[in-house]
């Protein structure tokens, strides 16, 4: 599994210069790879590099694999029928094990750019990266800035390989189910419960802000809406790290595995609110993945399919069972449960639920 820390850069001046000029460059690269996959007709990363890699290099003055760098990101823009109309932004670099490097004994990176190759570059960092990233070699990172309450903030993104050691739980261990839902993000099968009122009103305010911002259509408010969605990115990716964080610490502590509902078709399955459709549940499910990785836990996905209108104690199952929101009522044996931890339940014993035979 690979996933990437994130790290806070401490430039210098003229580190910072040299950056922005190679991010200026890097993107145009891009663009003009762009422009001729395009014209060529291709999404091939051979192709356009035999048609344009040696003129990126001039026209650019970019470092061989930077230029490399640039026409693989093209062509994954092409290759993504979302994308393969946009262009890129002098925001980030992509870079390899030949133009970065990364050296735990002080905690830096060093670079290539257009100025030359830039170190040290110090990292501010805290505990948690710098536990990520020790004893790693990392050969590819991103470099990247984002404009935060006015003031532009540069970020590396390091890629790590991260070997899942085998869990080492007996062979009947448990199960920890994870049910995710609208009014709360994640159920376990234990009743427990993850992002209540307070979060929900965080969300709401996000929507009425959004929704009022986007009436008005205006570039002042377009700008805004960048600025809130940037701030909304945050406060789901810190919520969810809190979230994850504690179902795999429960899961270790309890020796079991951790069993999460498949998120294909999530939005079809569960209609009718703009908190779902809000939310980055693939996100969350990738934090749960990655850092039960790193501890050993073992994680199952299971179809989730009538799992929140099946009795957990007789089977049975039927719409009906379901009569609210959040509201469970077995009409076999009148079991009655909140709905969304009758869902975690049937997940922790692998979701084997099947429709009712007529």
């Amino acid at each position: 599994m690979t996933i990437t820390v994130k790290c806070k850069l401490d430039l210098a001046e003229e580190q910072r210069e040299a950056i922005d000029k190679t991010m200026e460059a890097f993107a145009s690269a891009c663009n003009d790879a762009l422009d001729i996959g395009r014209e060529v007709g291709t999404a091939s990363n051979v192709k356009i590099h035999d048609r344009c890699y040696y003129d990126l290099r001039e026209d650019h003055d970019l470092p061989a694999n930077l230029a490399v760098r640039a026409i693989a990101r093209a062509a994954g823009i092409l290759k993504d029928s979302d994308r393969k109309d946009s262009t890129v932004r002098p925001s980030s670099i992509d870079y390899d094990g030949r133009t970065f490097s990364f050296k735990e004994h002080d905690w830096s990176i060093s670079l290539s750019t257009v100025e030359g190759r830039q170190k040290p570059i110090a990292l501010d960092i805290g505990d948690y990266q710098k536990d990520l990233l020790s004893g790693r070699d990392p050969s590819s990172a991103v470099v990247f800035r984002k404009r935060i309450n006015g003031e532009v903030t540069y970020y590396v993104g390091i890629h790590i390989d991260v070997e899942e050691p085998p869990p080492d739980l007996g062979e009947e261990h448990g199960w920890v189910g994870v049910d995710l839902g609208v009014e709360n993000l994640a159920t376990l099968d234990d009743g427990t419960q993850f992002a209540g009122d307070d979060v929900n009103r965080i969300r709401d305010r996000y929507n009425r802000t959004r929704a009022s911002l986007q009436s008005k259509g205006t570039k002042g408010a377009k700008r805004v809406l960048r600025r809130l969605s940037g701030r909304e990115r945050r406060f789901q990716k810190s919520v969810n790290h809190r979230i994850s964080k504690r179902i795999v610490e429960k899961a270790r502590s309890e020796e079991k595995g951790i069993r999460l509902e498949d998120l294909s078709g999530i939005r079809d399955r569960i209609r009718g609110s703009y908190k779902l459709h809000s939310w980055a549940f693939a996100q969350l499910r990738n934090f749960v993945e990655y850092k039960a990785a790193l501890a050993g836990v073992p994680v199952e996905i299971v179809d989730p399919a009538y799992t929140s209108r099946t009795c957990p104690v007789c089977g049975h199952e039927e719409k009906e069972n379901r009569k609210k929101q959040t509201e469970f009522e077995c009409q076999s044996c009148g079991h009655k449960e909140n709905a969304d931890v009758v869902g975690a339940r049937n997940v922790a014993r692998g979701a084997v639920c099947q429709p009712a035979q007529k």
